[in-house]
């Protein structure tokens, strides 16, 4: 039986490795990520990031399922602070160049600046 769950945690690790990060709220989906700048009217709270994919599961995740997981989890951080609004500093998909048979992202890694904006539901922020 030892074996068997063994495979079972390893298979598991493997399809997970191959999905996005899921948002740990729901509601932190309506949080408008951007590289635009904030509006005057707009409230920092803090520096958020988030991080997705590693050497080992390379191979078996999407490279935009990289991106967007890493982009959930910030986003989640942002919702913790009570943020409407983020704005991206830096993306940073880290691809492997030492071997073109392994190509293509194993990791991605987001920055961004968030904030409570009073009128980022309405569609209107001043710049």
């Amino acid at each position: 039986m030892g074996s068997r769950s063994s495979l079972l945690v390893t298979l598991a690790t493997c399809i997970a490795g191959c999905a996005a990060t899921p948002l740990q709220s729901p509601a932190a989906a309506s949080i408008m990520v951007t590289r635009n700048p904030p509006g005057r009217e707009c409230r920092f709270l803090g520096e958020v990031s988030g991080s997705q994919g590693n050497f080992l599961t390379a191979n078996l995740t999407k490279d935009q399922y990289l991106v967007e997981g890493a982009r959930n989890q910030m986003r989640d951080a942002a919702y913790e602070l009570g943020a409407n609004y983020v704005q991206i500093e830096l993306e940073n998909p880290s691809e492997n160049t030492a071997d073109d048979s392994l190509g293509g992202v194993y990791s991605s890694t987001v920055i961004g600046n968030a904030y409570f904006c009073p009128d980022v539901r309405s569609g209107k922020t001043s710049h």
